[in-house]
């Protein structure tokens, strides 16, 4: 029109997204065919473009496709002996399939975490396996992720984004430790937890052990409930240790972590109590310490090699570009007995 002025064109991803009303990651999968959007998001995007003569940028869209044969695993404690067995597992796996691994520890660190997922993405990984609860970070929306072990916050089960986790049925094994305990004669049994606004399984675990009790008709205590700021041995032996100072009674120990129960053991011990004969104690995750702590620690067991299998078969599936059959898997628990509780259940049944 003679003396008006053309609306200008989009001629950025970033505004072609915004009217389009999706994200620039959604539209940057579409310019380049790789999976994960509906059909109407497509053809929406598509229409926008049209409108706006809009040309991808061939560079940019070169960077983009071409990344490396590379798959970042975030974990946020590699000390843990479950975190390390699950990270060696998963790490071999991948490179039997042409994968190189970059690990990064966060050290429950979410500050820190975000800066490696920043640096990962910058260094164009194909994928990642996070053991993170925290699920927002805008990077990750043009990435293949795969969540395992620890469920992810404002997770997302949509074909825009898609991403996958993978868990325990952490209140099952929450319930079938605090069991264990209450089969044996335990009556007031203290719960080593470690509840970071990250921990979910934690919480899990916690409702599990609620469940028991309610089972058996036994009160919540409130001076049982120790509540810890991180997985420790040392900070669960100071707990332990500030428990029986305090001269509150109790005559089992359900920790949600092998690490809490090995700090618990330490701290009966250096008050001449004994496990299982004085104090029962159970543990979570079946690792290398529940095998070498005291009388040996009874334990439920996560199946790290179907974790691992899994999340390398699914994150693989996802950088090819193809859509996950589900995109949420709970595994299976099991309870690994030893003299940690063993020996009172035997006495326990001689006397029936």
């Amino acid at each position: 029109m003679l003396g008006g002025s053309a609306v200008p064109k989009a001629k950025s991803i970033k505004e072609i997204a915004e009217l389009a009303g999706v994200s620039a990651a959604t539209v940057s999968r579409i310019i380049n065919k790789n999976g994960r959007f509906s059909r109407e998001t497509e053809e929406r995007v598509l229409h926008v473009i049209q409108q706006n003569d809009y040309v991808p940028n061939s560079n940019a869209r070169g960077l983009r496709t071409s990344r490396a044969r590379v798959i970042g695993i975030v974990v946020p404690d590699i000390t843990n002996p479950h975190f390390a067995n699950l990270v060696l597992d998963l790490e071999m796996r991948l490179f039997q399939q042409g994968y190189s691994c970059l690990i990064c520890n966060t050290n429950e660190s979410q500050e820190l975490e975000k800066k490696h997922i920043q640096s990962l993405v910058a260094q164009n990984v194909s994928g990642m396996v996070l053991i993170s609860g925290t699920r927002n970070y805008a990077e990750l929306e043009d990435i293949p992720v795969v969540y395992v072990d620890r469920p992810a916050h404002t997770f997302v089960r949509s074909l825009e984004n898609a991403s996958v986790m993978i868990e325990s049925d952490n209140q099952k094994g929450g319930y079938l430790a605090t069991r264990e305990l209450l089969d044996a004669g335990c009556r007031r049994i203290a719960i080593l937890k470690c509840l970071t606004s990250e921990d979910d399984n934690q919480l899990a675990r916690y409702r599990g052990y609620q469940q028991a009790l309610k089972e058996y008709g036994l009160p919540l205590e409130r001076e049982l409930l120790l509540d810890q700021k991180a997985v420790s041995t040392r900070i669960a032996r100071a707990a332990i240790l500030g428990l029986l100072d305090s001269g509150t009674q109790f005559d089992g120990i359900m920790a949600t972590t092998d690490t809490m129960a090995a700090g618990a053991v330490l701290a009966l011990r250096e008050r001449g109590l004994y496990v299982p004969e004085d104090v029962l104690v159970t543990g979570f995750d079946d690792s290398a310490l529940a095998e070498v702590c005291g009388p040996g620690l009874t334990s439920v067991r996560q199946d790290v090699g179907q974790m691992a299998e899994l999340s390398a078969d699914l994150i693989l599936q996802m950088i090819e570009g193809k859509t996950p059959e589900r995109f949420y898997y709970r595994l299976p628990v099991s309870l690994v007995r030893r003299g940690s509780t063993k020996i009172v259940r035997q006495q326990a049944a001689m006397m029936e």
